[in-house]
């Protein structure tokens, strides 16, 4: 399932897979299936890190989407 996350306001740091990208009020960004993705707010932001994400691939959507995890094992890319 991919998704897209429109980031809203604040600033912050996108974490996909080994890569980091920089996150502010107005970008966006589009994940495909199976990528490991974490996000958060740096310090110095203005306010809190505000997105919004979009799921779908054109099938229906469950209920309550069950295809993520919390991912522990793994060190987070920062």
């Amino acid at each position: 399932m991919r998704s897209l996350y429109l980031f809203l306001a604040g600033k912050g740091q996108m974490g996909l897979d080994d890569d980091v990208v920089d996150v502010a009020a107005g970008t966006t960004i589009r994940v495909g299936q199976g990528v490991m993705r974490t996000w958060r707010c740096v310090p110095e932001s203005p306010e809190p890190l505000r997105w919004l994400c979009i799921r779908g691939d054109g099938g229906p959507l469950p209920h309550h989407p069950d295809d993520a995890h919390r991912i522990t094992d793994i060190p987070m890319p920062w």
